[in-house]
C-alpha cells in the first residue's frame, strides 16, 4: 500500500511539474497569455459562460462545448485562470495514472516510470501551450488503450477474444467527448474499436458484440446527451450543432497549409507516435513474416489519424490524439527484443524535449507586441465604452488583459474563420450590422481589406490609427 501511494504521489507531483513548466498559456510561471489564440479564446468563452452568457449565441468559436465547459468550471472554481490551471493538473494526473497502468501490463515499476518519462518528453513537444481540446481527452484515450492492450494480450495468450463491456463504456465516453470538442480527436480509438468489432463478428461472438455495442452507446450518450439537453433548454442547440459539426466539417475539409510548411522535423516530431508505431509494426511483420491480429490492431490505430494528419492543417497538438500509441510502441519494441530502437527513441525525445525547453525559456521572456500596441492605441482615447467593444482580427488576449466581455459573438480571428469557411461570411457581416458595437479595434494590413470593410466605411468613423502595427480604432457614427 505504501509503495502504491508513493507511486500515486510521484505521478501527481510529475503532473504539477509538467503543467507548470509547459502550459505557458495558463501557468503562473509565464507572463501574459501566450502566443496562441486557441487557449485565450477557450478561456474567454469559459469565463463568460460561467457568468451566464451562452456559448455560440453570445460568444462563438469553431469547437464543441466540452472545452468551453472545462474552462467555465475552472473560472467557476477560482474566478480566474488559476482554476483552469488546477483542472489541467487533475486531468494530467489521471492521464499519468492510466499511462502507468498501461506500462505495467508489460514492465516492472521502475521501467514503467522511465517509460512515462520518455512519453512526457514526447508530449512536451506537442503540448503547445496547454489548455487545448486534446489535453482534456487524454485520460479517456489513455485508459481506453490500456483496456485495448489488455484485450489483445488476453486474446493472444488464450485465444479468448471476448471483450469486456465495461471497457466499451470508456470507449463510448471518449468518442462522445471527442465529438463534443473536435470531430477528429478519436480517430485512433475508432480504428482500434473497429478492429475489435470485426474480430468479435468474424468469430461469431454475437452476444458479446451486442453487449459491447450497448455499453459503447451508453458511454457515448452519457457524455453527449447532457450537452444536447442543456443547449436545447437554452434555445441554442442549432448554434451549437452548426459550430460543432457543420462548420467544423467545412473547416476540416479546407486545410490552410501544407503539412511540411513548418518543417519536416516538426511533422516528424509532432506525429512521432504514429511513425514509431509504423516502424514497430514493420519490424514485427519482418520477424513474424505475417500480419497478425496484434499488428493489424496497432496499424489501423495509427493509420487512420496519420492519414488525417497528412491532409489536415499540420498543427502539432493534433499529435496528442495518438499519444497512447507512443507507450504501446515502446512496449511492442520491447517484446520484439529490440535494443537499437529504444536508444533511437530516447535520443529523439531528448532532442524534442530539449528544443521545447529552449522555447519555454524564450516564452519566459516573451512579450505580446500585438497586445502592447493595442493597449497603447486605446490609451489615446480615454472615453472608450468597453461594454460595447470588439477587437476585429486582433489578438484575443486583449479581452483577458483588459477584462472585456466582447460585444459581438464573433469576437476573434474573424477574417481567418471566413477564409477557412466562406459560409461564415454572411453570418459575420450580419452580426456586425445587427449587433453593432460602438467601438471596433481592427487589425488589417495595408495591402488587404477586411471582410467587413463596407460596414466600416458606411457605419463607422476612424478615431485613431497605428500605421506601424496596422491597427485602426473605429467609433460608430450617430445615425
Amino acid at each position: 500500500m505504501l509503495r502504491k501511494l508513493t507511486i500515486i504521489g510521484l505521478l501527481f507531483v510529475t503532473a504539477v511539474a509538467f503543467v507548470t513548466l509547459f502550459s505557458y498559456t495558463t501557468s503562473p510561471l509565464y507572463p501574459g497569455y501566450g502566443d496562441t489564440a486557441d487557449s485565450p479564446i477557450f478561456q474567454i468563452i469559459g469565463k463568460y459562460w460561467a457568468e451566464g452568457l451562452m456559448p455560440y449565441k453570445a460568444l462563438w468559436d469553431l469547437k464543441g462545448p466540452y472545452i468551453f465547459a472545462v474552462n467555465a468550471l475552472g473560472f467557476k472554481l477560482a474566478n480566474d485562470v488559476c482554476g483552469v490551471f488546477c483542472l489541467q493538473i487533475l486531468f494530467m494526473a489521471c492521464t499519468l495514472f492510466y499511462l502507468y497502468k498501461l506500462f505495467r501490463c508489460h514492465f516492472g515499476t521502475w521501467k514503467s516510470v522511465l517509460g512515462i518519462g520518455l512519453a512526457l518528453m514526447s508530449l512536451s513537444y506537442i503540448y503547445e501551450g496547454g489548455n487545448l481540446t486534446e489535453e482534456y481527452l487524454l485520460p479517456f484515450l489513455v485508459s481506453s488503450f490500456y483496456f485495448i492492450l489488455r484485450w489483445i494480450d488476453k486474446t493472444e495468450a488464450c485465444g479468448e477474444c471476448t471483450h469486456p463491456w465495461q471497457a466499451a463504456v470508456i470507449y463510448g465516453m471518449a468518442l462522445g467527448l471527442s465529438l463534443m470538442s473536435r470531430l477528429t480527436n478519436a480517430l485512433s480509438l475508432c480504428g482500434a474499436v473497429a478492429v475489435i468489432a470485426f474480430v468479435l463478428l468474424s468469430r461469431c461472438e454475437y452476444r458479446n458484440l451486442f453487449l459491447n455495442i450497448c455499453a459503447f452507446l451508453a458511454g457515448f450518450i452519457s457524455t453527449t446527451l447532457p450537452f444536447f439537453i442543456y443547449f436545447h433548454v437554452h434555445h441554442s442547440l442549432a448554434e451549437m450543432w452548426n459550430a460543432t459539426f457543420v462548420y467544423a466539417l467545412k473547416y476540416a475539409g479546407n486545410p490552410e497549409k501544407d503539412i511540411f510548411s513548418t518543417g519536416v522535423h516538426y511533422f516528424l516530431l509532432s506525429y512521432f507516435s504514429c511513425i514509431l508505431m509504423f516502424l514497430v509494426v514493420l519490424l514485427k511483420v519482418i520477424r513474424d513474416r505475417s500480419l497478425n491480429l496484434r499488428s493489424w490492431l496497432w496499424l489501423v490505430s495509427a493509420l487512420l489519424p496519420f492519414v488525417w494528419f497528412c491532409q489536415g492543417n499540420g498543427f502539432g497538438h493534433y499529435g496528442m490524439t495518438v499519444f497512447p500509441l507512443f507507450a504501446i510502441a515502446l512496449i511492442e519494441s520491447s517484446r520484439l527484443g529490440q535494443r537499437a530502437l529504444p536508444i533511437v527513441v530516447t535520443l529523439t525525445m531528448v532532442i524534442a524535449c530539449g528544443s521545447k525547453l529552449r522555447f519555454m525559456y524564450f516564452m519566459r521572456q516573451w512579450t505580446d507586441r500585438d497586445l502592447i500596441a493595442s493597449r497603447a492605441l486605446l490609451s489615446h482615447v480615454p472615453d472608450i465604452d468597453y461594454t460595447s467593444f470588439v477587437a476585429y482580427n486582433c489578438s484575443p488576449n486583449i479581452y483577458l488583459a483588459l477584462d472585456i466581455c466582447p460585444a459581438n459573438r464573433f469576437f476573434a480571428l474573424q477574417d481567418f474563420a471566413i477564409s477557412r469557411n466562406p459560409l461564415l461570411l454572411n453570418e459575420i457581416q450580419q452580426a456586425y450590422i445587427g449587433e453593432p458595437a460602438q467601438w471596433l479595434l481592427v487589425s488589417c494590413s495595408p495591402d488587404s481589406r477586411s471582410y467587413i470593410h463596407n460596414i466600416l466605411d458606411d457605419h463607422y468613423l476612424k478615431t485613431a490609427e497605428d500605421t506601424d502595427n496596422h491597427l485602426t480604432l473605429y467609433h460608430r457614427r450617430d445615425e
